[in-house]
């Protein structure tokens, strides 16, 4: 137990007395190289480690924000009619996850809802969501935000196959398939996450949507 303490029973130096004079020997040397020219050597690699970040750190952010979702076709601020005929921008998701769009609004009572509208379409040159109804009836002038979400896999199967049941209301139905309505959220459900987003005001005059649009298009001769 003696040993423990700095030396053996024969009194010769211990162990960890050994250690520690040897730590001290090179504590000693690197103070001394750093008051030497060792230090003009240190600011000299330390500058270039630095220039060397001020020159590719840009470049090395770049490449690994390339395959963010961004969205290209509208900008904030922008005046957009009821119906959106295609929105989109680019970038990729991780395996198995889905990219949705989603409108988020003030109802009547001024709280804030979330609408998802549309799965987009992702491939190679980008990602769109076509026919993107922004807001009701009457709107003109009013905010709105419309979002990118990347959604996972058992969140994109609930949006997917969530509808209203309208049979108990007595609001005017749509045949089967005609008239789809789906929930809206006062929050982003947790599977889902809003990567990208752009604000937009509601343009005069442009009250349609996008399924009302469709039907003038089929009527016409």
């Amino acid at each position: 137990m003696a040993a423990l303490a700095g030396h053996n029973e024969g009194g010769t130096v211990g162990f960890w007395s050994l250690q520690r004079q040897s730590w001290g020997t090179v504590r000693e040397r690197i103070v001394g190289a750093w008051n030497g020219r060792t230090r003009v050597g240190f600011l000299v690699a330390l500058a270039a480690v630095a220039a060397t970040g001020a020159i590719a750190g840009p470049q090395v952010y770049s490449w690994a924000h390339s395959d963010d979702i961004v969205i290209s076709t509208h900008k904030n601020g922008a005046e957009v009619p009821r119906c959106v005929r295609s929105f989109g921008g680019t970038g990729t998701l991780s395996g198995g996850h889905r990219l949705w769009v989603a409108v988020e609004f003030r109802d009547v009572n001024g709280d804030d809802r979330i609408l998802f509208s549309r799965r987009a379409t992702i491939d190679k040159s980008g990602w769109h969501a076509d026919k993107v109804d922004v807001g009701g009836e009457d709107q003109a002038l009013s905010s709105y935000t419309i979002t990118a979400v990347d959604v996972d896999q058992p969140t994109d199967t609930m949006l997917n196959s969530t509808l209203v049941d309208m049979s108990f209301s007595d609001a005017p139905t749509e045949k089967a398939g005609r008239d789809l309505w789906r929930i809206s959220f006062t929050g982003y459900p947790s599977g889902a996450d809003p990567v990208a987003r752009v604000h937009v005001t509601r343009a005069p005059g442009e009250d349609k949507s996008c399924n009302e649009l469709a039907g003038t298009v089929r009527k016409s001769p």
